[in-house]
This record gives structure tokens, C-alpha cells and sequence, in this order.
């Protein structure tokens, strides 16, 4: 017996046959957390991995689409491809006859004035 302070602790010998021992389903249970821990990290780094692609994508085609945006844009002001060119500038000689005609004198002409005279 120890005394501590006006009370007094007893302590019994250890008896060697009440040993402690892991329980035989102790190492089923260790593997099968493990699993679940290894199954939990593998989700949260596929879910890290599908957050890059997604953001890595959608970077590199808002990129993409700038560029593009701004190439096609500039092809067309410019007017070097045939098929933009002859649209572009039909369109706009469209919209200067419209204008030069619309912007006339209202009078009307005899047309006889305008045919030559015979000598």
C-alpha cells in the first residue's frame, strides 16, 4: 500500500493469466477499415482529377475561342478569304447603291432627253 495524501490506493499484483490479447477478428477489421480509408482517397483524388480537366478545358476553350473569335473577325474586316470578301463587299456596295439612290433628287427625267439625236 502507497499512501497519496490521506487516501490510500491498494494495488494488486498483476495476475499473469488475465493477459490482454487482440481480439482474432482485430486484423479483418483493421483490413477492412483501411480499404474504406484507401476506397475515400481514391474518390477525393478522382474528384480532384475531374476538377482539373474540367477546368483546364473549359480555360483552354474560352482561350481557344478568343483567339478564334478574334482570327475570323479580322479575316473578315480584312476580306482575304474569297467567300467573306465577296459577301462582305457585296454587302456593303448593296448599302451604298441603297443609299446614293435613296439619297436623290426626287425629280423625274424625260427619258427622250437622254437618247442621241441623229445628225
Amino acid at each position: 500500500m502507497r499512501s497519496k495524501g490521506g487516501k490510500t490506493i491498494k494495488l494488486n499484483p498483476v495476475d499473469e493469466d488475465h493477459q490482454v490479447h487482440n481480439h482474432p477478428a482485430r486484423a479483418n477489421l483493421e483490413a477492412l477499415m483501411d480499404q474504406k480509408l484507401f476506397a475515400q482517397r481514391i474518390k477525393s483524388e478522382r474528384a480532384a482529377a475531374y476538377w482539373f480537366a474540367a477546368s483546364l478545358w473549359g480555360v483552354s476553350g474560352l482561350a481557344m475561342g478568343a483567339i478564334l473569335g478574334v482570327f475570323v473577325t479580322l479575316m473578315v474586316q480584312t476580306g482575304s478569304a474569297p467567300i467573306w470578301r465577296e459577301n462582305v463587299i457585296a454587302g456593303a456596295a448593296m448599302d451604298e447603291a441603297r443609299d446614293t439612290v435613296n439619297n436623290r433628287d426626287p425629280v423625274l427625267r424625260d427619258p427622250a432627253q437622254d437618247r442621241p439625236t441623229a445628225p
